[in-house]
């Protein structure tokens, strides 16, 4: 995972810098990687940007390795999201940890 620098992040537009604090924001226990939905992200941003200048700011995102965008609904942070997301807010998400399903004895 490639470290970015704070001038890096700070020199982003705004609204890619909204978009991106918006992870922790709305999910503060959110795993590496989950994503939020477009209209969940319009709702905590609505006072300052549209659903489609968001919709449009994921795309430039995504074409800038920041994000994927997954069933033209879902914005997932890639690993180069997640340094961008951690450096905004000091906020770094949880890995997944699930312990393994135990199987039923006797094999089903």
């Amino acid at each position: 995972m490639s470290r970015v620098s704070h001038d890096y992040v700070t020199s982003l537009p705004d609204i890619y810098r909204e978009v991106l604090s918006a992870f922790p924001a709305l999910e503060p226990s959110r795993k590496t990687g989950y994503g939020l939905a477009y209209q969940t992200i319009y709702e905590h941003l609505q006072d300052s940007r549209t659903l489609g200048e968001i919709i449009e700011a994921c795309r430039q995102m995504q074409e800038g390795g920041a994000v994927e965008v997954k069933n033209q609904l879902f914005v997932h942070p890639t690993p180069l999201g997640e340094e961008i997301i951690a450096e905004l807010t000091g906020q770094r998400a949880r890995e997944p940890h699930v312990p393994p399903f135990p199987k039923p004895a006797g094999g089903h």
